[in-house]
């Protein structure tokens, strides 16, 4: 899954939203002097990933993915499940996607235990309303296509747009079947820390 989506599990968990996207930076061993509700975000985000990377739902919209696509369809689909969270934001959550996009601008703010790296994803998230263009086919086809300057190698992910067309019921249905799922893990999981 990528931001939205831990964001929004957890709001929902009742756990950090600074720790949910710390997860995505932290590596390795987690620092023991970290305020703890980072360290359970850090764990929830890493379990969160490793869930959604071995279900059969996921598992199966990533092998549906033709070649050379297949190879990032990790990337693809947490992107794409963003998008499906957005799109379908009010079945999930009350408050409407905007008010929680703003929410959240308001509780991320930078503190002493964030990276440099996550200083700026944040100023970006805020600065560029990333997290609203998500709802949109194009916005996300972008943010896909961005994640292409992260890697040393030219990938195919700028070239995903008749992709994501193709397969997008599919991938939709793979969504809606998956995340409630994926809620009650999240909340089984904050029950057990």
């Amino acid at each position: 899954m990528n931001y939205l989506a831990h964001l929004h599990l957890a709001h929902i968990s009742r756990t950090s939203l600074a720790g949910a996207l710390l997860g995505e930076f932290a590596r390795g061993a987690i620092d023991p002097a970290l305020p703890p509700e980072l360290q359970l975000g850090i764990r929830l985000h890493r379990r969160i990933d490793s869930f959604t990377d071995a279900h059969p739902r996921h598992l199966g919209a990533v092998r549906a993915l033709p070649s050379p696509f297949r190879r990032y369809g990790g990337i693809i689909m947490d992107m794409m499940f963003d998008h499906f969270l957005a799109r379908h934001w009010s079945r999930y959550h009350p408050w409407a996607l905007a008010d929680f996009i703003g929410y959240s601008h308001r509780r991320l703010q930078p503190g002493a235990h964030w990276p440099p790296d996550m200083v700026m994803l944040v100023e970006r998230l805020k600065q560029h309303r990333l997290l609203a263009q998500y709802r949109s086919l194009e916005g996300i086809t972008r943010a896909i296509i961005r994640i292409d300057g992260r890697f040393r190698r030219p990938t195919p992910l700028p070239d995903c747009a008749p992709l994501l067309r193709a397969h997008y019921d599919e991938m939709d249905q793979a969504f809606l079947a998956f995340y409630p799922e994926l809620q009650d893990f999240v909340l089984s999981q904050t029950r057990r820390d």
